[in-house]
């Protein structure tokens, strides 16, 4: 799970939890004009599908997820396929809520190698819901935190929220770390019981050129430090 699927799942899943029985079924899917994720830029025109169940044991809230990234349009080729596999555990405590997840990141068709990584974050229940994320790919020794925050308010029929986010990537090849910065906005509203309409708009600076410029028929021919990206989601779940 990478981008707006992220950003929104995260909002619809709270009133979806808070009335769920032992078990939900969930899918998404979404487009957008980029794909930024942790500093850098990882598709153009981007699809996106998440689907997964979720169930509970005793205070833990395990899940299993498969995630699809696509590029699509005239710059496709410039970025690789993705799907990934979850499985993980969500546990709430006394104002906070902890999950940790292994992810098994595929490339089908592409010459990047599978890869596992390890992640977990910590959100509390303080004014701004901040929170911590950190990760560790298990084949590449890459690993990274983010910090991040920010409000969630209600207006009419729409749950509104603004996150900023601040954290680096080590490599583990021995190159230099990136770190950067980022603010994305947007709302999600529930078209029905189980479905919910989402969008988002996004905008990351990073220390180093890892956003695309130009994008030739051969790929990315110039890069920049900062991007921007807008998306539209659907979600689903009972």
């Amino acid at each position: 799970m990478r981008a707006i699927i992220a950003a929104t799942t995260a909002i619809t899943c709270l009133p979806f939890a808070a009335d769920a029985e032992s078990k939900r079924f969930f899918f998404d899917a979404a487009t957008s004009s980029a794909l930024l994720d942790r500093g850098e830029q990882i598709g153009g025109h981007t699809a996106e599908f998440f689907a997964g169940a979720e169930a509970a044991a005793g205070d833990l809230l395990l899940y299993a997820t498969v995630y699809r990234l696509l590029p699509v349009g005239p710059d496709r080729a410039a970025f690789d396929n993705e799907t990934d596999y979850s499985v993980g555990a969500i546990r709430e405590g006394q104002g906070y809520v902890v999950d940790v997840s292994a992810n098994w990141l595929t490339y089908p068709g592409e010459q990047e190698a599978s890869s596992l990584e390890l992640a977990a974050s910590i959100s509390l229940d303080l004014p701004f819901a901040p929170g911590m994320a950190a990760f560790r790919d298990t084949h590449t020794d890459d690993w990274g935190l983010e910090v991040f925050g920010g409000p969630q308010w209600e207006r009419d029929a729409w749950s509104w929220y603004v996150l900023g986010r601040v954290g680096f990537v080590t490599p583990g090849d021995g190159s230099a770390s990136r770190s950067y910065t980022g603010v994305e906005t947007g709302a999600v509203r529930m078209l029905t019981d189980e479905v919910a309409l989402g969008f988002q708009l996004r905008a990351e600076a990073a220390d180093e050129d890892s956003f695309a410029d130009t994008i030739g028929a051969n790929g990315v021919t110039a890069w920049r430090n900062t991007g921007t990206s807008f998306g539209v989601s659907l979600s689903y779940a009972r």
